[in-house]
């Protein structure tokens, strides 16, 4: 996957954040936003919500598996989006940092991981 497909992507692989994908395109007059922007304002708390409720385990698996197709980009981008916006989000609270650390594949792992080295592990 490329970053010019994370908008497109979004959509696809979750439906029902289709509608919360266009409403935030629609707020943005002059420009389209970045997948930075749209996935940190609808992905993330889109996953946060799945991890907290911990109820919907295919879902959450669904999320996993996106997360684990995007860190397998080769597309730097992409990483660095996968890097910094939904696992750097997913780090900052305790309850996220360790439902998500159970969820994850080899590769969100290995690039979560590197997250250590500049951010204390959440205990609050």
């Amino acid at each position: 996957m490329n970053y010019e497909d994370l908008t497109n992507a979004l959509s696809l692989f979750f439906p029902d954040l289709k509608q919360h994908v266009e409403c935030e395109m629609d707020t943005f007059d002059c420009y389209i936003p970045s997948p930075h922007i749209l996935y940190g304002k609808v992905f993330n708390p889109f996953v946060k919500e799945l991890l907290l409720r911990d109820s919907d385990s295919k879902a959450i698996q669904q999320v996993f598996g996106f997360l684990e197709d995007l860190a397998q980009s080769e597309d730097e981008e992409v990483i660095n989006l996968l890097h910094v916006i939904i696992l750097e989000a997913l780090w900052d609270e305790k309850d996220t940092y360790e439902k998500a650390c159970k969820y994850m594949l080899p590769m969100t792992k290995q690039i979560y991981g590197l997250i250590g080295e500049y951010m204390k592990i959440p205990t609050a």
